[in-house]
């Protein structure tokens, strides 16, 4: 049996300013609390237009470097996933988004600055509830030797393995329950993560521009770059960051055991697809074997 939950917006409105990771420019972002069933909603400011962008599965548009949304047309918002990893943790489930870029602001590269601006503003438990995202069955998706695994269970768990061609990187696995305490202190903090040799092919294309040592863990041919890094294995702790926020698009909370191998954004929202239409599925025939009849069989014969 799910136990539904509580709904939760913030208590305050909040705003929190950054560089963009891409395009290198200042960012703001304020954060509003909202009423119960709103969901998680972006207002992108351009000029004097106010573009509304839900965060929603139907609304991703790219995946190939962030998890992106879209209205339909050209108006997007993208590295949205640092920000839902802090928004899923708290569980929020109402807040408006009002952003003034097209990117979600890096920070300090992890999702700590959100979980704590989020915190500082306070919780608001709401009246309404929302039931938790449960599996009775195993959903996966694969990618070539890239897979991603949700296995009933009736509290989140990961095992994530990244193998990236790096001498630091080989073979590194990490299993760990996902309350909101051990996701607060082991894996919000951890940074993004990437390849110095790959920089100016991001730079060439307009990506990374406003990135630095300050915002990401950089890895040299056989090091890092970073003085210091906030874990051993901090790169495999950011990929579950991500898994985190982009499985957050499904706009519910969600419970099981996650396994992954050398996935990515693209993976990540492949399985929210999958989850929410078997999840939907098996919603929709629990409602309708509830469901009253109108007339029995005898008096249908009549």
């Amino acid at each position: 049996m799910v136990t539904a939950i509580h709904r939760k917006t913030i208590q305050n409105s909040i705003t929190l300013r950054g560089i963009g990771v891409h395009s290198g420019k200042m960012v703001t972002l304020r954060l509003h609390p909202a009423e119960a069933n709103t969901g998680l909603i972006f207002y992108l400011y351009k000029g004097t237009q106010k573009i509304r962008i839900p965060v929603s599965l139907d609304h991703v548009v790219d995946t190939s470097n962030a998890t992106t949304i879209g209205d339909g047309s050209s108006n997007r918002v993208q590295t949205i996933e640092h920000l839902l990893a802090a928004v899923h943790t708290l569980g929020i489930t109402d807040c408006i988004f009002e952003i003034d870029s097209v990117e979600v602001p890096i920070m300090d590269g992890s999702s700590l600055p959100f979980w704590e601006g989020i915190r500082s503003a306070g919780i608001r438990v709401l009246e309404e509830t929302i039931e938790p995202i449960t599996i009775a069955n195993p959903i996966w998706v694969v990618d070539g030797d890239k897979y991603l695994v949700m296995l009933p269970s009736d509290e989140l768990k990961v095992t994530y393995s990244i193998d990236f061609n790096h001498p630091l990187l080989r073979g590194q696995s990490y299993t760990t329950t996902l309350d909101e305490s051990i996701l607060g202190t082991d894996i919000l903090p951890a940074r993004t993560f990437g390849f110095l040799k790959d920089v100016e092919a991001l730079q060439a294309r307009g990506l990374a521009m406003g990135g630095s040592l300050d915002n990401a863990v950089v890895l040299t041919d056989d090091g890092y770059l970073n003085e210091t890094l906030r874990y051993d294995n901090e790169c495999v702790r950011h990929k579950i960051l991500d898994l985190i926020g982009d499985l957050a698009v499904m706009g519910r909370p969600f419970r099981g055991h996650l396994i992954a191998s050398k996935a990515g954004h693209a993976l990540d929202i492949s399985l929210a697809k999958c989850i929410m239409s078997q999840v939907t599925g098996n919603e929709l025939t629990q409602f309708k074997s509830k469901r009253v009849p109108l007339f029995s069989k005898k008096q249908a014969a009549r």
